[in-house]
C-alpha cells in the first residue's frame, strides 16, 4: 500500500543515511551532508519539513573507494549501489553520481515531469579538484565538459527550464523521441569518458594549494558558480544533529550555505516549499 506521510519517507531516507554512515566510518571515509539536507541540518536539526531526499557530498578520492567498496559487497543486502538493473534509463553513471538504495522498498516519485516507479535513495556527489577559480580558463575548460555531457543527455530527459540548455534540452528531446536521430550522434558513454578524463586528470592534484571544489550537480543547477567551492571550507568536518542522529557537516558551512541559498535562514514562501510527489509503498 501507499504511505504519503512526509514522515514515513523522512525515516526511510534516515535509514539509508544512517547505514551510509556506519560504511563511512568503518572505511574511515569523509563525507558531509550537502544541499537542502545541510540546510535542514543547520536550520531544521534534520530533514526541511517539505524535503523528501538526503544528499551527500564526498571528495573524489574517498568517493572512489567507497564506489569500489560498494560493487564488492554482497549485492543481496537491503542497501546497495544503485547500478545495473537499479539504474533508471538515462541515468548519470556512478562515476558522477552513487546512489545508495534500499532495496526492501519501492517508492512512486515524479521524475522529470513523469511519476515513475523506484527504490528510495540518498545521493552522494564528488567533490572534484579544480584550479584555482582566479585561473578562469581552466574552470571555463571544466564547465564546457560539463555542458557537453549535458547536451549528451538531453535525448533522455525533458526538463522544463527558461535557460538556453532547457530551450536545447527541449528541440533535441523532441527530435529524438519522434526519429532517435541522436542515437549516434550523441554518444553519452563517450561524454561521460571525456568528462571523466578531465575529472580524474584534476584529482590528481588534490592535494594542491590554491585548488578549488568542483561538484558535478552542476547539472542540475543553472548557476555552475553554485556548485564552485573552496576546497579550505572542507578541510575539518564537525558533527550536527540530523534528526537525532549526529552526521557530518563542513566546519565552514556557514559560506557553502549562503554561495547556495543566500539568506538561508530565511525560510521560502509557501509556495515555493514543494515536494517531489513521493509515495512509499509498504508491504502489508
Amino acid at each position: 500500500m501507499y504511505s504519503t506521510d512526509i514522515e514515513s519517507i523522512h525515516q526511510e531516507c534516515l535509514e539509508i543515511l544512517c547505514y551510509f554512515d556506519d560504511v563511512c566510518k568503518k572505511n574511515n571515509l569523509k563525507y558531509y551532508l550537502a544541499y537542502g539536507s545541510l540546510l535542514g541540518a543547520v536550520r531544521h536539526k534534520g530533514f526541511i519539513p517539505w524535503d523528501d531526499d538526503v544528499d551527500i557530498w564526498m571528495p573524489r578520492s574517498d568517493y572512489m573507494k567507497l564506489l569500489e567498496y560498494m560493487q564488492i559487497i554482497n549485492k543481496d543486502d537491503r542497501f546497495v549501489l544503485s547500478d545495473g538493473a537499479y539504474k533508471e534509463k538515462g541515468d548519470r553513471p556512478a562515476g558522477f553520481q552513487m546512489r545508495i538504495i534500499d532495496k526492501s522498498m519501492r517508492m512512486m516519485r515524479v521524475f522529470c515531469g513523469k511519476e515513475t516507479l523506484m527504490y528510495p535513495w540518498i545521493d552522494i556527489f564528488a567533490l572534484d579538484s579544480v584550479p584555482c577559480s582566479r585561473n578562469r580558463k581552466y574552470i571555463q575548460r571544466f564547465k564546457q565538459s560539463l555542458f557537453i555531457y549535458k547536451i549528451a543527455r538531453c535525448k533522455n530527459f525533458l526538463i522544463e527550464q527558461k535557460s538556453l540548455y532547457g530551450i536545447m534540452n527541449k528541440v533535441i528531446y523532441t527530435i529524438h523521441q519522434k526519429t532517435h536521430l541522436f542515437k549516434y550522434v550523441l554518444d553519452e558513454n563517450k561524454k561521460q569518458e571525456q568528462v571523466m578524463k578531465n575529472l580524474m586528470r584534476y584529482n590528481e592534484c588534490d592535494n594542491a594549494k590554491n585548488q578549488d571544489y568542483f561538484c558535478y550537480a552542476a547539472v542540475y543547477l543553472n548557476d555552475s558558480q553554485k556548485c564552485l567551492f573552496k576546497q579550505s571550507w572542507f578541510e575539518k568536518a564537525i558533527e550536527m544533529d540530523f534528526n537525532g542522529r549526529n552526521f557530518c557537516v563542513p566546519q565552514n558551512y556557514d559560506e557553502i550555505l549562503r554561495v547556495l541559498y543566500g539568506d538561508y535562514m530565511q525560510l521560502p514562501p509557501e509556495d515555493k516549499r514543494i515536494t517531489h510527489g513521493a509515495r512509499l509503498i509498504k508491504s502489508d
